[in-house]
């Protein structure tokens, strides 16, 4: 695996080092740390700072090399990695007002819509990664997240909790809002849904990773950090679609968008290969398989 983390000597890029590095040191990767100054009288310090930053990963195991340029970050960050195969990027980030993180320098979400390789945004100091949470969608479109997932999982001999919300439905479709709250019942349901998340526990348990199955119900981003504090997890993995559709970005890539700005976890976020089914059309097929039965 080659990990490139991005520095501007900062804090939060510090934060982003450390948690690389766990992940770094247990799959015996190799890392590149990208110094990106705006200034060039700053480039003599930040250089000073890369070195001390390395040490760290060199005290894990790590074999690092450093590397700096200067400029807009966004953009020397999405030529950097256009130019170099890397397997992760990881960025910090911090967190304004409470309501938002927020990088001086760049943006963290436009990074990770801009390049193909999975970001990891860094916005808080965590010491472990031993609890991993997916944000399935329960659709096919989620698979490349769930792989990656599980070979980090594997490194890092961390647990994994796939985690599907649907949304709840009109009053008229009740039974459909109860199995939901059933988990084994939806399992055995054999709905699009069911395959969907079984095949996705199968692709973790096959890496020899613990992975465990929860519905919940209700607004999305909501339950989403609801699971996030009562799992304590360490890190939140979502999905993000490289088709440019206007309507879809609003209404589904915006989850992954609400979950960088408003988690207090690090979030990973890995680009499907494969288009979603729009909302509408997952809906229709759930009301229609637990729906009421017309006589």
């Amino acid at each position: 695996m080659k990990i490139l983390i991005c520095s501007d000597g900062s804090e939060r890029s510090k934060r982003a080092i450390s948690f690389a590095a766990i992940i770094a040191a247990a799959a015996k990767a190799e890392a590149t740390i990208l110094g990106i100054t705006q200034n060039q009288q700053e480039a003599a310090g930040l250089k000073e700072i890369l070195v001390e930053e390395s040490r760290e990963l060199e005290a894990r195991g790590v074999r690092v090399e450093t590397a700096m340029k200067s400029g807009d970050p966004v953009t020397e960050i999405v030529q950097w990695t256009r130019d170099r195969a890397y397997d992760l990027v990881a960025i910090g980030a911090e967190r304004r007002g409470g309501q938002e993180f927020f990088l001086p320098s760049a943006k963290a979400h436009s990074i990770a819509e801009a390049i193909s390789a999975p970001v990891l945004i860094v916005p808080c100091e965590r010491r472990k990664l031993k609890r991993i949470l997916i944000c399935s969608g329960g659709g096919a479109y989620i698979e490349n997240a769930v792989r990656f997932a599980a070979r980090i999982a594997k490194d890092l001999l961390a647990e994994i909790t796939l985690l599907n919300i649907v949304p709840e439905p009109p009053a008229m479709h009740g039974t459909l809002y109860r199995r939901q709250e059933d988990v084994e019942a939806l399992l055995k349901s054999g709905s699009a849904l069911a395959c969907n998340l079984l095949n996705e526990k199968k692709i973790i348990e096959d890496a020899g990773v613990q992975a465990t199955i929860r519905i919940g119900h209700g607004i999305v981003i909501d339950q989403i950090l609801a699971e996030v504090t009562r799992g304590d997890h360490d890190l939140v993995v979502a999905g993000s679609w490289a088709i440019r559709n206007r309507w879809r970005s609003y209404a589904i890539g915006n989850i992954t968008r609400e979950i960088v700005n408003r988690a207090d976890r690090s979030v990973l976020v890995i680009r499907s290969d494969k288009a979603p089914k729009s909302l509408a059309n997952r809906l229709r097929k759930m009301v229609t398989k637990f729906g009421p039965k017309q006589d």
